[in-house]
């Protein structure tokens, strides 16, 4: 078995399509995948039936199907996990320990994400004054990642 001369990576899927598009791209891959694993199982186990399962060869994901779908899978998953997400619901009044239990975390954990988070976002907009979090905005997410909290994090 060979790799594929390129390899994609999830910011590869990232930027080809949107979301929308590469779940269609992954429940495309994904059936496949599970219809080609269920004729094997069915010819193991001696009851696969052509006439009553189709008698159309299923073949496996080559390597670069799977390497797409792994890409396709994280990147679908970073999308849709976004921290501005958190931010979102934060600013909406969701409390630290919801969100740390909605995400299956500890409010410790949320908490310093969302202060990276808000980190980056302040560093993109000192370098691009027209995207990330201003000054204000940065000190705003601060005080709000620390609300509540004895000590520092």
């Amino acid at each position: 078995m060979t790799m594929p001369e390129h390899i994609a990576t999830w910011r590869d899927a990232r930027y080809d399509m949107p979301v929308s598009q590469q779940l269609e791209r992954y429940n495309e891959l994904a059936a496949k995948h599970a219809s080609a694993r269920a004729r094997i199982e069915l010819v193991a186990r001696g009851i696969y039936d052509p006439a009553r399962h189709g008698a159309d060869d299923r073949p496996a994901l080559t390597v670069a199907e799977h390497i797409e779908l792994l890409a396709l899978a994280e990147c679908i998953a970073r999308t849709v996990r976004h921290p501005a997400n958190v931010h979102h619901a934060v600013l909406a009044g969701v409390t630290w320990a919801d969100i740390a239990r909605i995400v299956d975390s500890d409010e410790l954990t949320v908490r310093r994400d969302y202060q990276r988070w808000a980190d980056d976002q302040h560093d993109l907009n000192r370098h691009s004054p027209n995207l990330g979090m201003t000054a204000d905005e940065h000190v705003a997410a601060t005080a709000r990642a620390a609300e509540g909290m004895s000590g520092t994090f």
